[in-house]
């Protein structure tokens, strides 16, 4: 949680956080962008690395197996989750 403060004598804003960190507008936002972009990658490489194992538990199975079906479906969604994520960081640019 964040509160604001103004700052100086025309009271812009100042973001302040739990422990005390304090920032303009501008740093603020740059540090969320930064923040939002890590977290985007971070969720891109755990859906490809679920996909990857979904594909290897695949390979390990019997053509026979009833729950094939099952991990095809899982291994259709996390690859659809990691190409709409890919499509969100190419698409937002912060303000510069």
């Amino acid at each position: 949680m964040l509160s604001i403060e103004p700052e100086g004598p025309r009271g812009h804003p100042l973001y302040v956080c739990q422990v005390g960190h304090r920032y303009s507008t501008p740093s603020l936002l740059h540090s969320k962008e930064m923040q939002l972009e890590r977290t985007l990658w971070s969720a891109a490489v755990l859906l490809k690395q679920m996909g990857d194992a979904y594909e290897q538990l695949l390979k390990e199975m019997s053509q026979e197996d009833s729950e094939r079906k099952r991990v095809q479906r899982r291994i259709h969604g996390v690859r659809k989750q990691g190409l709409a994520i890919r499509a969100i960081i190419e698409s937002t640019h912060a303000v510069q």
